[in-house]
This record gives structure tokens, C-alpha cells and sequence, in this order.
């Protein structure tokens, strides 16, 4: 065996596609990991009871939505004490996401064309402009000319909002009219900082864990790089894949029959140069790993390279399985790619699946990918159990590619 492994690691070796995936990807995933990370969860936490603000009008709010809130993006181009008092009210209720996005220069006529856009590329439940001269209006009683509402779904929440709007636009007009707009805001924000203050109490639904802001952006950067590293083990295993192919075209199998040695000592062979090139590839991995600061991993370096060097090897196995079953090296390539892009999408390391059907959840759970992103929450809260889980995942994916690998061969050189 220790011949075979020497020769099929010179075969890798020479191979130029195989240096590409093992020095590009680590790089592009050490890219990923450092690049700040803001995902849709952290967006819609962000938004909970307070106005989130947009850098410009171009901004979506459907980010602000993954958790099912009823959003609405407001386009404020007053930004007056008295704006920025309504939009606090409805903000604090819970029941809506206040998106905001200030534009001073922004008049009706182009918020009426910007609306049209937005609620064709976007995703919110309404949308809100303010005057500039929103103070001046509501003095004078014109409140339908103060701002402007637009209805941009069937969500029945609308009703809900829009009564809460016309509440708090009825109680500014009132104080606005007993005096100045200076002392209507004094009056207004001494009613806001006496209203009881909210206890928020979350209760975690069976397993569920709950994470900071921080370790939801940590979580998500984290997913990315298992992505990509995913990409990489996959074509590693593919290529070792090819020498089979090629061992079974040159009858190179046909000899080593006649020596005595068994298909599955043949394949265990491979699956130990996989094991070889993932701990390679992880190096590098690691090595690139030292620009980023420890801070960035949220798990450690050494814990989040072994999850890595783990998944390596079930990936770079599965695909070696892959190989050798379709016994053709165009068709292996289209398929690890398939195996690399769909486990990566249903395992949620591009987006979150909460809000995915029972199906999808269930098809997630068949995915690696997903395990080790669970565990990966479990470092995060202190949960020792994670470990465990890791060990044994990536057992059962090896045992099962093992054995599978080893039929495989069996069935594509007609043994009995």
C-alpha cells in the first residue's frame, strides 16, 4: 500500500488544477472570514424597537425583514424633532421595523418615482415620505399633506399601522396647537421618557441557542469560509478521483488484482491520500489564517482549523466516492460541483433557513455543512457537546464513503 499511496500522491502532485484549489481557495476564504459580515438576522435585531438608519435611499429594507416584521421604509427629509419623535413611537411599539433613510433634497414628485422602484426591487410592507416642511404642515392641521403613505403589500399588519400613524399624528397636531413646535417637542418627549420602560423576556425554543449581534456577523463570515473551503475539499477528492479513473482505463486495477490486493484495501488507499491533501490544504489554510486577528474566529484558531481539517475529510471522501461510482472524469467534475454548490445552499452557510419549510430543514439536516455550523453555536455558547458532535458526524460520513467507496470499485470492475 505504502508504493500505491507514494505514486498516486506523485500523480496529484503534478496535477496544476489541483495546486490552484489548494492555494486559491484558503486564500479566498481567509478573505471572507476578515471581511466584516452583517447578516440578515443581525439587521432585523438591529431594527428591533428603535429607527434603523440607511446610508442613502438606495439601500434595501428587505434585510430588515428576515424574522417576518412588517417593514417600512421611510424616506425623511425633514428630520425634525417632531419627525424623529413619530417615527420613535411607532418604532418602540414592536410591532413594526422602522427603516429610514434621510433625503433632505427629496421632493413628492421623486418620491413618487423612487417608491415605484422600490416597490418593485424591494420588499416591505410600506412606505413612508415626509415632507420637508413636516413641522409647518402639521401646525397648520394638513396632516395629508405632511407626509405620504403607500401601501406596498396585502399584509393585513397595514390596517394596525395605519391606525397607529394616524394615533400619533392626531397627538402631535394637538400639542402643536396649544403652542410653538419647540414646546409641543418639550411636551412630547417628557410623555415619551415617562412611558413605562419594556422587559423583554426570550424564551429559547428546544435546542435553540441564542447569539449576540457579534457572534450572529462571526457565525455568518464563519459559513462563507466553510463554503469555500468546502469548494476546495470537494475538487480534492475529485482529482484523487481521476487517478482512479485512470488506474481503471490503463487495467492498473486488473494487476493489482492478480497481486491480491482487495478493492477495498485499494480504495483505502485513496481515501488516505485525501486524507493527506485536506491536511495540506488546511495547512495553507492555517497559515493564511495568521493576517486575520483571533478575535475575528470567535472560536479560536486551532478549534476552527480542526473543524475545517474534519470536514476535509468528509468532503474530500464523498467526492472521491462520487468519482469512482460515474467513472468518468467529465461527469465527476459536474457532479462534485453540484455536491459543493447544493449541500453548501441547503446547509445555510449563504443564508439562514429558519424560515424554510419543513422539507428544506429536513434535506438541510442531511448536509455536513449544517452540522458543523451547528456546532459551531455551540463553541459559541460554551457547550462542550459540540465536539462530540463533530466526531461523531464526521465518523459517519467517513464510514459510510468508505464502504460505499469500496463497493463502488467493486461494481465499475465486475467483482463478485
Amino acid at each position: 500500500m505504502r508504493t500505491l499511496i507514494t505514486s498516486s500522491l506523485k500523480l496529484l502532485f503534478r496535477n496544476k488544477s489541483f495546486w490552484f484549489f489548494m492555494l486559491i481557495v484558503p486564500i479566498l476564504a481567509t478573505f471572507v472570514l476578515n471581511a466584516h459580515q452583517m447578516n440578515s438576522i443581525s439587521l432585523s435585531r438591529l431594527a428591533e424597537h428603535r429607527i434603523s438608519e440607511l446610508d442613502d435611499a438606495d439601500e434595501k429594507a428587505a434585510y430588515y425583514s428576515s424574522g417576518g416584521q412588517f417593514v417600512v421604509k421611510v424616506y425623511d427629509a425633514c428630520g425634525s424633532e417632531l419627525s424623529e419623535y413619530m417615527l420613535n413611537k411607532l418604532a418602540r411599539t414592536g410591532a413594526f421595523s422602522i427603516v429610514r433613510a434621510k433625503v433632505p433634497d427629496m421632493d413628492q414628485a421623486e418620491a413618487d418615482e423612487k417608491i415605484k422602484s422600490d416597490g418593485e426591487f424591494d420588499r416591505m410592507g410600506a412606505a413612508l415620505y415626509i415632507n420637508s416642511n413636516f413641522d409647518a404642515l402639521l401646525s397648520e392641521g394638513k396632516e395629508d399633506e405632511a407626509l405620504t403613505l403607500y401601501v406596498l403589500s396585502e399584509d393585513g399588519r397595514i390596517e394596525m399601522f395605519e391606525y397607529s400613524l394616524r394615533k400619533e399624528l392626531a397627538l402631535i397636531t394637538e400639542t402643536v396647537s396649544d403652542g410653538t413646535v419647540p414646546e409641543a417637542v418639550r411636551l412630547l418627549n417628557q410623555k415619551l421618557q415617562s412611558m413605562p420602560e419594556k422587559e423583554i423576556v426570550e424564551l429559547s425554543e428546544g435546542s435553540s441557542r441564542k447569539l449576540t449581534l457579534e457572534q450572529e456577523n462571526r457565525k455568518t463570515a464563519i459559513g462563507y469560509a466553510i463554503a469555500f473551503m468546502t469548494l476546495g475539499y470537494v475538487f480534492c477528492g475529485i482529482f484523487i478521483a481521476h487517478t482512479v479513473i485512470k488506474d481503471e482505463h490503463d487495467k492498473v486495477l486488473m494487476r493489482l488484482r492478480l497481486t491480491g490486493m482487495s478493492s477495498f484495501t485499494y480504495f483505502a488507499s485513496k481515501f488516505i491520500i485525501s486524507a493527506i491533501a485536506t491536511f495540506l490544504m488546511t495547512v495553507v489554510l492555517g497559515a493564511c489564517s495568521f493576517v486575520i486577528d483571533t478575535d475575528k474566529f470567535g472560536i479560536g484558531r486551532v478549534k476552527f482549523l480542526l473543524m475545517m481539517f474534519l470536514l476535509g475529510l468528509i468532503f474530500s471522501a464523498i467526492s472521491l466516492v462520487i468519482g469512482v461510482i460515474l467513472g468518468d472524469v467529465m461527469n465527476a467534475n459536474i457532479a462534485a460541483f453540484a455536491l459543493f454548490s447544493m449541500s453548501s445552499l441547503l446547509a445555510g452557510t449563504f443564508f439562514p433557513m429558519d424560515a424554510t419549510s419543513r422539507l428544506i430543514k429536513a434535506l438541510s439536516s442531511l448536509m455536513p455543512q449544517k452540522w458543523f455550523l451547528d456546532a459551531t453555536e455551540m463553541i459559541f455558547v460554551g457547550d462542550n457537546k459540540a465536539y462530540l458532535v463533530l466526531l461523531c458526524v464526521t465518523l459517519a460520513y467517513l464510514v459510510l464513503a468508505l464502504s460505499l467507496g469500496g463497493v463502488g470499485i467493486k461494481v465499475r470492475n465486475g467483482e463478485e
